[in-house]
């Protein structure tokens, strides 16, 4: 998943500040000013990034970067911070233009005579140019032209041409193994023709690229550090000098000099980025992975915007360069963000025939990746691929990637394969936008043809192709689903783009109330992790869903919906309370949970972050997840829903009801504020009766003035642990029917007895 957040640094030279504040003639004359000045001062500030990076010797820059990286983050305890995260990406953006610089130089590197203050005046030269891009960023998205965005023209392409400069690499790399397993899979044999090695070694191999970057420099420490204790040790033991004690340990160890010298490249000159050293990876694999010098033409090429973030830069397409002694990767995120289709395109290459093959086999793996990812969620779907229908438009045949059903809730799956807007908004805005309407919009448009087309009858047919006709699956009825999820998936992650989308006016809710989400592959793993039941999935789904239909509401990523859903849960509507009195809400760094579960090599021993609920809650959880029965899921989320004030003083009671089976069948407890529900717990089979159900379901309808309440029945065994789970659904009596009186009497009687107030009401027998 690509994370980006804004940087700091000083104002440019130019005063765009001021452009902004004009009005009218003037207004446009000036921001056409001072945009130019400022491309100026960008193109100005990369000619010295590239002369700042050329006086280096390369392995020695990147030791020293890298150094200087890794005492900040010892110093900052790794905690992840919004000073901490800003150092990240600070320290990104450099390693970005260092590999870029290099990529595009066809002469003679630095061999000697390495500079640190050049190399901090490198830094801090990155700095102002990443600071004068977001300005200019600004400025120029004032000139733009009404398009198809219609009045939020400006807002989006401001939001392509900043997210464009900051988005990059920023995550935990433990997960690529993982992730390239599975999108490298389909293309076993092509792989074994072109690399000699399959998906499993390569994703082994890009994992301990990433492990590399994130252990290797303390590994290096340790490793010095053991051998400067041994020969401590032999030095105090036997009296020996330095010189003789390392002699000593050279003639038992013959591996020590080599280790020693590993050990100073890792420290001093880069050597935890060397691919070569630090893999396995074939030489041909590493060839497509990288640039040789000078190969990468275009990013300094003369012309507007020569060397600055709003052409390509070269990380994106191949994040590896060759130098003399090794093929090397500034940063192990730029692999993770590019390998993948620097693989297909290097795969394509050596083997164009398959060109046809890659794409089809990869399309089957992303229609396929929802379902495949989340099959212990999803256990019990029902799942229909290629699914056909005749457009309630055109009447023709037309199709839809999948289509699940689970309990109450209907999902439609539009898969995407195209690869990521890789043409710049300030250079070809139209090419940029063309390419997120290919992988959302367009996604969008499918799922809604679909949804619309079940709107437009009671009972719709979906058909399957078999041997050239169209055969009926099943009918769908629309209205017995209590959610429905449009979902686009894209192979790469597609966020902040996803978010900035849905403000396309186009993008409105599908049959006005089905929000439609925008998710990648690469974040299913992260969220088949953290949300491992099906409830917590289908919970947090319901909320991704409520904020993707907040056009003004900005959720950086997907990482940070997901870290927000725990720390907050239904944050969906506290981004509502907040627009109450504000134009836009933007949410960020709340994927602070999530990143540091994946800090320290622990990680896969410890628990997820997760929201807390009382055990009593998690119990009947358990039991619904287990029987599964009819609307079980709006039962789960219906709980999920309440706040951790009200799961703390609902679980005492909860508990209450359940140790006074001990003298009853059956007790029953009725809670909630605006849409109560019935909660019974029994220990014995058959109870409460039909009867009794509804009985006492119709009496609540009058408590709570609803026309039905959802009703839970909970199994107990003899030592009161829940078992088992039912649901029903009662309506509310119509006032004509001759008990009617007697009910609403019962109904005053047992309102007036409550014990929690608006928050739950118990009934007592």
């Amino acid at each position: 998943m690509t994370d980006a957040k804004p940087l700091s640094g000083g104002k440019p030279e130019t005063d765009w500040g001021a452009a902004l504040k004009a009005e009218g003639e003037d207004r446009e004359v000036q921001l056409k000013k001072a945009s130019t000045d400022l491309r100026i001062e960008m193109e100005q500030l990369a000619d010295q990034l590239r002369e700042l990076v050329l006086v280096q010797p390369p392995q020695e820059l990147l030791g020293y970067l890298w150094s200087q990286f890794t005492l900040a983050a010892i110093r900052g305890a790794q905690k992840l911070t919004s000073e901490y995260i800003n150092q990240i990406n600070k320290f990104q953006f450099v390693l970005e233009y260092v590999h870029a610089v290099w990529c595009s130089h066809s002469g003679e590197f630095a061999k000697d005579g390495f500079d640190q203050t050049k190399a901090e005046s490198l830094q801090a030269k990155c700095e102002k140019l990443s600071m004068t891009a977001m300005f200019y960023a600004m400025a120029s998205s004032q000139l733009g032209q009404p398009s198809e965005f219609g009045e939020v023209s400006k807002d989006i392409e401001f939001q392509a041409k900043s997210a464009w400069v900051m988005i990059r690499g920023h995550r935990y790399q433990v997960l690529e193994e993982e992730f390239f397993q599975f999108v490298l899979a389909p293309h076993e044999a092509a792989l074994q023709d072109a690399y000699s090695i399959g998906a499993n070694d390569i994703a082994k191999g890009i994992q301990s690229i990433a492990d590399s970057f994130r252990s290797g420099y303390g590994d290096a420490i340790e490793k010095m550090r053991e051998r400067w204790t041994a020969c401590l040790n032999v030095m105090k033991s036997e009296g020996r000098s330095m010189e003789a004690a390392v002699e000593k340990i050279r003639a038992v160890s013959p591996d020590f000099t080599m280790d020693m010298e590993a050990v100073f490249l890792d420290l001093f000159r880069g050597g935890i980025c060397n691919l070569s050293a630090h893999t396995r990876l074939p030489e041909p694999l590493l060839q497509d992975l990288s640039y040789e010098p000078g190969a990468e033409t275009e990013f300094f090429a003369p012309g507007e915007y020569c060397g600055t973030p709003y052409r390509t830069l070269p990380a994106r397409i191949k994040p590896v360069v060759h130098l003399s002694d090794g093929y090397y990767a500034t940063d192990g995120q730029f692999v993770r963000d590019s390998a993948y289709r620097a693989i297909q395109r290097g795969v394509i290459a050596r083997k164009p025939e398959y060109r046809e093959g890659w794409n089809k086999n990869q399309k089957e793996l992303i229609e396929g990746a929802f379902q495949a990812i989340f099959s212990n969620q999803l256990k019990g779907a029902e799942f229909f691929k290629e699914v056909y229908f005749k457009d309630p438009i055109t009447g023709e045949w037309v199709e839809t990637d999948l289509v699940g059903i689970l309990d109450d809730t209907l999902f439609n799956v539009e898969a995407k394969a195209g690869v990521m807007a890789m043409h710049s908004p300030a250079t070809n805005f139209d090419r940029h936008v063309r390419t997120i309407r290919e992988l959302v919009v367009k996604a969008y448009r499918q799922c809604k043809r679909f949804i619309d087309y079940l709107a437009s009858g009671d009972e719709m047919p979906i058909y399957r192709l078999d041997n050239g006709k169209y055969e009926e699956a099943r009918k769908l009825r629309l209205r017995e689903f209590r959610r429905v999820l449009p979902i686009g998936l894209t192979v790469e992650s597609f966020t902040p783009f996803s978010s900035m989308c849905k403000q396309i006016p186009e993008l409105a809710p599908i049959a006005g109330k089905f929000p439609f989400v925008s998710m990648s592959v690469d974040d299913l793993f992260v969220l088949n992790r953290f949300l491992p039941t099906t409830g917590e999935l289908f919970h947090y789904l319901e909320v991704r869903q409520a904020v993707a239909g907040i056009p003004k509401a900005m959720v950086f990523d997907e990482i940070d919906h997901l870290g927000a859903y725990i720390k907050r849960n239904r944050f969906d509507q506290d981004m509502k309370e907040q627009l109450e009195t504000a134009d836009m809400a933007t949410w960020d760094g709340f994927s602070e949970a999530i990143d540091e579960y994946f800090t320290g090599d622990d990680w896969q021993s410890k628990p997820v972050p997760t929201q807390d609920y009382p055990a009593e809650i998690e119990e009947i959880f358990g039991a619904l997840d287990r029987s599964r029965p009819k609307g079980w899921l709006e039962i789960d989320a219906y709980l999920r829903n309440s706040g951790s004030e009200f799961r703390d003083s609902i679980a005492p009671v909860l508990r209450d009801m359940k140790a006074s089976l001990k003298k009853h069948q059956v007790r029953r407890f009725l809670f909630g504020n605006d849409e109560p529900i019935q909660i019974y717990f029994t220990k014995e089979m058959g109870q409460p009766s039909v009867r009794e159900l509804q009985h006492h379901g119709e009496v609540a309808c009058l408590i709570a003035k609803i026309a039905n309440i959802r009703v839970v029945i909970l199994d107990c065994d003899a030592s009161g642990r829940v078992v088992g789970a039912r649901t029903a659904r009662v309506k509310a009596p119509p006032i004509i029917r001759t008990d009617y009186p007697q009910l609403a009497a019962e109904a005053d009687r047992l309102k007036s007895r409550s014990l929690l107030g608006a928050k739950g009401k118990e009934e007592k027998k």
